[in-house]
């Protein structure tokens, strides 16, 4: 498969997807840190939630993948501004982290290589004492203290979406952006995310991984930034579907 057709596929899936953000930027959100930290904090208004993550990366011999992710998040943004220190309870008296998984295909062409994910989802959580963590360094298995955890929310349906990995000169250049569709709040974190209302929406997911090959089992490593949109009309995600199912059927069929 020649790379120009993969980006073609994604370029006209992405410009689908614009059409529709144009009229439905990311939005703002008020947090209630008085929920999170029992009464020691504040409203919060951000835009952003920025993090790390570890994931596990299992190929087959076949071109498919399975991701399994641990995500946690440490700063808030509004606009380019940083929402830290001690008035800020994010990170400070307790924290949130997520589970993502996913499934799909992988492809390379030339010096790129990509993954798609057909299915996916992720759940969020509040971790009150700020103590959740890995009890191995990459065993996403292993995460410990958990016990008094809150989950906040989560999505179950995953939209366009496309990672890559690109070597130019001697440099590798990766980057991902993935969107979660059917987005919604449990009862606890209506509690904590207090605006907008009705806060159903979906969430585009962003950033970098570590260098990997497509083969085996591996672990890799990244940031990413989490932000909140309004969920599209159903005529429009049967249009995005049927973008993201153009894109996979071109690049399963020229591969």
């Amino acid at each position: 498969m020649q790379i120009k057709h993969l980006v073609k596929s994604i370029a006209l899936t992405a410009g689908i997807a614009a059409s529709f953000s144009s009229h439905a930027d990311f939005v703002e959100f008020s947090i209630d840190e008085n929920y999170a930290s029992g009464g020691n904090g504040k409203i919060i208004v951000a835009d952003k939630i920025n993090g790390g993550y570890v994931e596990r990366l299992t190929f087959d011999a076949a071109g498919n993948f399975t991701a399994n992710a641990f995500a946690t998040f440490g700063l808030l943004y509004n606009g380019t501004t940083s929402l830290k220190g001690s008035d800020i309870g994010l990170n400070n008296t307790y924290s949130l982290y997520a589970t993502f998984e996913a499934q799909g295909y992988t492809g390379q062409d030339d010096n790129t290589q990509f993954l798609i994910g057909e299915t996916g989802g992720f759940q969020l959580f509040l971790d009150r004492n700020n103590n959740t963590r890995l009890s191995a360094n990459d065993d996403i298995d292993s995460v410990i203290n958990t016990g008094d955890d809150i989950l906040l929310g989560g999505a179950d349906v995953l939209g366009p979406n496309v990672a890559t990995s690109s070597t130019i000169g001697n440099r590798t250049v990766t980057a991902f952006n993935f969107d979660f569709w059917n987005f919604s709040l449990t009862a606890e974190g209506d509690q904590y995310f207090v605006s907008p209302e009705p806060f159903s929406m979906a969430v585009n997911v962003t950033g970098d991984f570590d260098e990997f090959g497509q083969g085996n089992e591996q672990i890799i490593r990244g940031d990413l930034d989490a932000v909140f949109y309004e969920v599209p009309e159903p005529s429009t995600l049967a249009i995005l579907g049927l973008g993201l199912l153009g894109l996979g059927a071109s690049s399963r069929r020229k591969a």
